[in-house]
């Protein structure tokens, strides 16, 4: 059984280590679970610039922080705290892993053709979901 899992380990290892840098896969082996979800998703191709996604959910530490569908605010988490920062940080878009960081390290970035969706234009989001209304 620990072989098994040693291998598994490795396996997984090997296959982040082929597109990522050593200290992103470090971190991303603290959550083999999420890391093992995140590998097929590192060779899917990015959204393309005429994408319109119907449904936006953003997660932070893999909790639903803000709902976005059809152009409308379906929920969104009301108390963070200005300064959180959370480990995990995913997009999901139409129910595709769009974008995902570990402790600010980019890890899949499939919006960047996006340009309603790019990271650097909608940096302001990510403190507005801080804010208190």
């Amino acid at each position: 059984m620990t072989a098994t899992i040693q291998a598994s380990d490795q396996f997984l290892s090997q296959s982040l280590g082929d597109k990522l840098p050593l200290d992103t896969v470090a971190a991303l082996l603290e959550y083999p679970q999420i890391a093992a979800e995140l590998v097929p998703v590192l060779n899917q191709e990015p959204f393309s610039s005429e994408y319109v996604p119907r449904e936006i959910e953003i997660l932070f530490d893999d909790v639903t922080v803000l709902l976005w569908k059809d152009g409308q605010i379906q929920q969104q988490l009301p108390a963070i705290a200005t300064d959180y920062q959370p480990d995990l940080l995913e997009w999901a878009v139409d129910g595709e892993t769009a974008f995902f960081s570990i402790r600010g390290m980019t890890v899949i970035n499939r919006i960047k053709a996006m340009p309603l969706l790019d990271i650097d234009v909608l940096e302001s989001l990510k403190e507005d979901l801080c804010k208190q209304p």
